[in-house]
């Protein structure tokens, strides 16, 4: 049974409030695309709570960024646009402690150890069970898709149809993408790893558990606030 998810684009805790209570396995904070801080998403995941698993898309692979949202509390960083196993393996040195990574012990000052009132029990979970995904949505992450995919701390292959299809410069409903979808998630179950999509024309929920994904993101605030006006609107005017 796959988990579903959804997309947080506004920098609203009241937002991300709402959305936690829904029922959502997880929460996808959008830092890439979305306006908010680092100080804001930490916000949200503070209404999250333990109602969903807050996973933080950064911006970018780098070291500051995936540093900071880890130990703003994150459950998990989702990285955009890997196209090569060395940058997979900087991604896992910087989200993990030693001997697993060289992510810095800021022991006594952030949220992930409870402020400093369990980081050793935080350390000890998260370097066993922490969320590393990777968005596999270029025609180079794909070529280099197996060798990713063999990173030892890599934990999900997350399937990004729109930038995929723009690069490989062909539709969001070709057979070319729904090809690409099903070879991310062949390529991580080979491996013992995660699925994760959006959805796109092809991508239904029901297609995409089919071909194995298991974590699926069906909604996002600013689809479901659009459409949600947009229909009564029309509605009132008949």
């Amino acid at each position: 049974m796959p988990e579903y998810g959804c997309w947080l684009d506004l920098p609203s805790p009241q937002v991300a409030e709402i959305m936690a209570h829904v029922g959502f396995d997880f929460i996808v904070v959008d830092l890439e695309h979305g306006p908010a801080s680092v100080e804001t998403a930490q916000l949200q995941m503070m209404a999250i709570g333990a109602r969903a698993r807050p996973i933080v898309r950064v911006p970018e692979g780098t070291e500051g960024w995936v540093k900071r949202v880890l130990d703003a509390g994150a459950g998990g960083v989702m990285v955009p646009k890997v196209e090569s196993a060395a940058q997979a393996a900087d991604i896992v040195s910087w989200a993990f402690y030693a001997p697993k990574g060289q992510r810095g012990e800021a022991r006594g000052i952030v949220r992930a150890s409870s402020w400093g009132r369990n980081f050793e029990a935080y350390k000890t979970k998260w370097n066993a069970d922490g969320f590393i995904w990777i968005q596999i949505e270029s025609v180079a992450g794909l070529e280099n898709i197996e060798e990713i995919a063999a990173v030892e701390g890599v934990t999900q292959l997350f399937f990004g149809s729109a930038d995929y299809s723009a690069d490989a410069g062909v539709s969001t409903d070709s057979e070319e993408t729904l090809a690409a979808a099903s070879k991310v998630a062949a390529v991580a179950k080979a491996h013992g790893l995660h699925a994760g999509s959006v959805l796109f024309p092809q991508g239904t929920p029901q297609s995409l558990a089919k071909l194995g994904f298991t974590h699926i993101s069906v909604a996002s605030d600013v689809s479901a606030l659009r459409d949600v006006l947009d229909g009564s609107l029309r509605d009132a005017k008949g």
